[in-house]
């Protein structure tokens, strides 16, 4: 976890897969289908606290049986 200059943690793609247990093409995906909405540095990602729950109720939804369409409303 990383802090920004306002004290909001944020953390990276290597973070949240590994806390997630997670690929990094997985985040990229839910990026793309509009699920998660990380902040840019260049090339890099940055993901914060909500982005962190986002993807914690998307990997919810799906072992609930859910689709992404489904978890995204």
């Amino acid at each position: 976890m990383n802090m920004e200059s306002d004290m909001t943690p944020t953390y990276t793609v290597t973070q949240l897969c590994r806390e997630f247990d997670v690929t990094a093409r997985a985040l990229r995906f839910y990026e793309a289908k509009g699920l998660l909405h990380p902040a840019r540095e260049g090339m890099r990602r940055r993901f914060d606290n909500r982005d962190r729950a986002r993807l914690a109720l998307i990997l919810r939804g799906k072992r609930f049986g859910f689709s992404l369409a489904e978890i995204g409303e």
